[in-house]
């Protein structure tokens, strides 16, 4: 399994970068020499998969994007390693600038993503399957089990692909005014404010029993 999780994130990482959203490179790399002589040092990033998911939230990540490991800076592509909690969800998201090849880990993952179409697609995936999210499309991953966590590991080909998460948008202070989705939703004021007044400042809340994941819980590919 090992062996065969090493070759699927090697694969991973030569598809995205073969079909790279960024713009083409114009040198090898684009790396300063200001703070010093560069060396091997500077393409290795360690502790990716050192990921710890904060008490209460569904899930944590780290990413190896330019900003955090200037090394990838022209060269397409990106890694974010997920930790998720029991019944843990890497919430409702997209990516504007990149398509993601997920790879699971350990673990059980429900994942979908829904087209222009509204149509969904959604499957379960266990260790060692992977799951494409097309670029820009909504998508989730949502670990199915209530006792135990899921690891994953996400190409992107992007070194910036960016992520919006639709709840954070809608139900954050700083997002899309409750009147506006009050219009969207077709819904009254006071059903758009008891979400916002139990929606998490972080963006991340785990499942419980009360809110769709636990025994009894299906997930329906489609």
């Amino acid at each position: 399994m090992a062996r065969a999780g090493v070759l699927m994130l090697v694969l991973a990482a030569v598809a995205v970068v073969a079909f790279a959203s960024d713009a083409d490179p114009v040198a090898d790399f684009v790396l300063s020499a200001a703070n010093g002589p560069i060396t091997g040092g500077n393409f290795a990033f360690r502790g990716l998969n050192n990921v710890n998911v904060t008490s209460g939230q569904g899930s944590g990540a780290k990413s190896a994007n330019a900003a955090s490991f200037p090394a990838l800076t022209s060269q397409g592509i990106s890694y974010t390693y997920i930790n998720y909690a029991p019944c843990g969800q890497n919430p409702i998201h997209t990516h504007p600038r990149a398509t993601e090849l997920l790879f699971v880990i350990e673990g059980q993952l429900y994942v979908g993503f829904v087209d222009t179409n509204n149509t969904l697609y959604s499957t379960t995936l266990n260790a060692g399957d992977a799951f494409v999210f097309p670029r820009g499309l909504i998508h989730f991953q949502q670990n199915t089990n209530s006792n135990s966590g899921a690891r994953a590991l996400a190409a992107l080909n992007s070194q910036n692909p960016g992520t919006q998460r639709v709840g954070s948008a809608l139900f954050l202070p700083s997002g899309i005014p409750g009147t506006i989705t009050q219009v969207a939703f077709n819904a009254q004021s006071a059903a758009i404010e008891a979400i916002k007044a139990k929606f998490p400042a972080s963006g991340n809340p785990v499942g419980t029993s009360d809110t769709g994941c636990g025994e009894g819980i299906t997930y329906q590919s489609n």
